[in-house]
């Protein structure tokens, strides 16, 4: 005598996910049980799947791939559910996994930022190089100006010992 059990897990689709089968024999020596399980592997990641529960659908990206609990990924741009086929890495500020789409998005805002950075390193560089250029031009006129009141502080104690010179000279003519 035999007696087959078959379990069948199905999916929406009405694909087969998993079975068990059970087989009971009667035979001389006694009851004999045999049991036999059969998963479906991911589509995406060809992991074996026993519970319907473990599909997580469609990939939102390319509608193609089913994706289970283990493949599946977020866009994290735009919250797109994303199969292994799809899914990218993006290192910018921030490491992420993003769609093909939000990615193009992210590298363009990437190198506009990079852009607007080098501008503003080339405005920072221009305008130390001008600072220092009017600090230069600020010591030189300083300079200038020591050296005009050095040159007048010689011409005035100059004019000090001509001037004293002549007072002596005319005092000496008015005693005699």
């Amino acid at each position: 005598m035999r007696i087959l059990k078959r379990f069948l897990t199905t999916d929406r689709n009405g694909r087969v996910v998993s079975g068990k089968t059970e087989r009971l024999t009667d035979g001389p020596g006694g009851t004999h049980l045999t049991e036999r399980r059969v998963a479906v592997r991911c589509p995406s990641c060809t992991r074996w799947l026993t519970d319907v529960s473990e599909y997580r659908g469609r990939c939102d990206y390319c509608r193609r791939r089913v994706c289970c609990v283990h493949c599946d990924a977020k866009c994290a741009a735009c919250s797109r559910r994303l199969c292994g086929d799809c899914r990218r890495g993006f290192i910018g500020r921030v490491r992420a996994t993003v769609c093909p789409i939000c990615l193009v998005r992210l590298r363009r805002r990437q190198l506009a930022e990079d852009r607007l950075m080098v501008q503003q390193i080339a405005f920072q560089r221009s305008m130390a190089r001008r600072r220092e250029w009017t600090r230069i031009q600020a010591l030189r006129f300083q300079a200038a100006r020591e050296q005009a009141r050095g040159r007048l502080a010689v011409v005035r104690e100059i004019n000090r010992i001509k001037l004293a010179l002549a007072r002596m000279v005319n005092g000496r003519r008015r005693i005699r």
